[in-house]
């Protein structure tokens, strides 16, 4: 898992606007959507936040882009898939449900992503 103060400085600002005063960061996790451009997963007290930085026509601009940002009343159900590349890595795939679609995290870590399984699974409950 990765901490929230070595998050790159223009995340962590998005990340702070799209969360409330009262609400806080829970955990932090990289995933692997291309080769250098991770996906920072934001799992806060109320929300599963998913960013990503994009490059307008060169690799000199770049923009962050919010993937999903879901609150746990939304979610109906998370789980943890692992093929066989998955498995090699020692990575997983966390697919979130909603009402009208499914959204994947793919190439977490394995702890990772058990940890994160099990953080939003305990919200779900409550």
């Amino acid at each position: 898992m990765a901490e929230f103060a070595n998050m790159p400085p223009r995340i962590q600002k998005i990340v702070r606007a799209h969360i409330s005063e009262d609400e806080h960061v829970c955990l932090c996790l990289l995933g692997r959507s291309n080769l250098l451009r991770p996906d920072f997963v934001f799992i806060t007290s109320r929300r599963v936040l998913v960013l990503d930085e994009r490059y307008i026509g060169s690799l000199a601009v770049s923009y962050a882009n919010v993937r999903c940002n879901l609150l746990f009343t939304e979610i109906c159900d998370v789980k943890l898939v692992r093929h066989l590349k998955h498995r090699l890595l020692h990575q997983a795939r966390l697919e979130i449900s909603v009402v009208r679609a499914v959204h994947w995290i793919d190439n977490i870590n394995f702890r990772s992503a058990k940890c994160a399984c099990a953080f939003i699974t305990k919200h779900l409950t409550k």
